[in-house]
């Protein structure tokens, strides 16, 4: 077993049982200390930066934090074999803070140095002194205490739209049809599927009066959501969102993203009609972010929320029945690791989303074979009319290539903004799943 110490127990929790979670039962040679790194003995293995230095000493650190970059390099670094592995998280408000969210990363970084070369090549760099991290620290707060302000009068609006095409040389996204949403919820999540003549639209659909999501449907006419026959196909007493729908044996399958312990697969019988429990595959693994099954192949992808569900990438196998975890396939990366839409290995694309600093800043795809690759990128600042849109958070395609819809989001003026952010985190605070 890979072994951790530190001085906080829910680190050391986390970082073991996403290990035993991935059968990562080798060791690195050496004991990963999570904790200060005076604590720590001097063979320890630490979470440093690329330069070698330690986390609560780095410069690096202390700058990603003053300089709102949204996101920190950090490695998995010994003393004498160098670095282990590395990967990239997203910053937090103060030093501490971005800290405690590398911290969160060191079990999968372990699981990664199990497979990784080591690399002695690291060039020495001073310790970030106090005054550095002091400005940071101070930065920080003073960001965070605008954006309490901004959201304490506005509240995020998500709506869906339609875009003329979508591919790794695609520069702009065009849209070809009006955003989507409702003056009382909002739209997010898209997921298109084609047959039988017939495009249907599956959705994310949070009601704001209880903040929490389920599934609805909505066929697509000329381009575009008929609005009137909109349709609940999934709600139960959990938070429900990111729908994927395929064909398999015959018969319509699907997942969803859910905050319950239990998220098994789905059938129906026709597009727009309800989903039920599907007992002819297992049950996914539990608390998996954003996941997208391949089942032809026998395969799901997405990341693990126990850990970090913005950039810890996990894949698993279908093998007697059961999913099994593929240790040598985790990586971290916040830019480019969480789902955002579709997994298409015919075309080679996987759509993704950039989580770094803001949720919902950006999507992009990378290659689907290597889930490393980057292929391309889009903001809100590439769609073909940006308005007040502030970010591209998803995209979905159907074969033929004739529908593609995107997600995003603006804020919205409104006295009530506090209490829409409540309410859409009040279910997550209380779930026992």
């Amino acid at each position: 077993m890979i072994r951790f110490a530190g001085t906080d127990a829910a680190d050391v929790a986390r970082a073991q049982d996403f290990c035993i979670r991935m059968g990562a039962e080798s060791a690195v040679g050496t004991t990963v200390f999570l904790g200060r790194s005076t604590d720590a003995e001097p063979n320890d293995a630490l979470l440093c930066d690329t330069h070698g230095v330690p986390l609560d000493h780095s410069r690096a650190v202390a700058d990603a934090v003053r300089m709102n970059t949204g996101r920190v390099e950090v490695s998995l670094f010994h003393p004498e074999r160098g670095i282990l592995s590395r990967g990239t998280v997203g910053t937090r408000r103060s030093v501490s803070g971005t800290i405690a969210a590398c911290r969160r990363v060191a079990g999968p970084l372990a699981v990664m140095s199990l497979t990784s070369t080591a690399d002695l090549r690291v060039q020495a760099v001073d310790p970030a002194p106090r005054s550095q991290v002091l400005l940071a620290n101070i930065s920080g707060a003073a960001r965070f205490g605008g954006r309490l302000l901004r959201a304490a009068g506005t509240y995020r609006e998500w709506g869906c739209a339609p875009i003329s095409e979508i591919g790794p040389d695609t520069s702009r996204l065009r849209l070809r049809g009006p955003w989507r949403n409702g003056p009382d919820r909002f739209w997010a999540d898209p997921c298109i599927s084609s047959a039988d003549g017939q495009t249907w639209l599956f959705m994310e659909e949070l009601i704001r009066s209880t903040g929490r999501g389920h599934i609805v449907a909505a066929p697509v006419l000329n381009g575009d959501i008929d609005t009137s026959r909109v349709r609940t196909v999934l709600a139960n007493d959990h938070h429900l969102s990111f729908p994927q729908v395929q064909r398999y044996n015959g018969r319509w399958v699907a997942t969803v993203e859910t905050c319950a312990g239990h998220n098994p697969f789905y059938e129906f019988d026709a597009m727009g009609e309800p989903w039920r429990e599907y007992d002819g595959l297992a049950p996914l693994p539990p608390h998996t972010a954003d996941p997208v099954a391949d089942l032809a192949s026998g395969e799901l992808i997405g990341t693990d929320a126990r850990t970090d569900p913005d950039s810890v990438f996990v894949r698993y196998t279908l093998r007697d029945g059961s999913w099994q975890p593929a240790s040598e396939s985790v990586f971290v990366d916040v830019g480019w690791a969480r789902g955002g839409g579709r997994w298409d290995r015919h075309r080679g694309w996987r759509a993704v989303q950039d989580c770094a600093g803001t949720y919902g800043r950006a999507a992009g795809l990378v290659d689907a074979a290597t889930q490393t690759v980057p292929l391309r990128r889009w903001s809100a600042s590439d769609l073909s009319e940006p308005g007040r849109w502030k970010g591209v958070h998803t995209v979905t395609w159907d074969s033929p290539d004739d529908n593609v819809w995107v997600d995003g989001w603006r804020r919205t003026l409104s006295p009530m903004g506090w209490r829409h952010r409540l309410k859409e985190r009040e279910h997550l605070a209380i779930c026992q799943g």
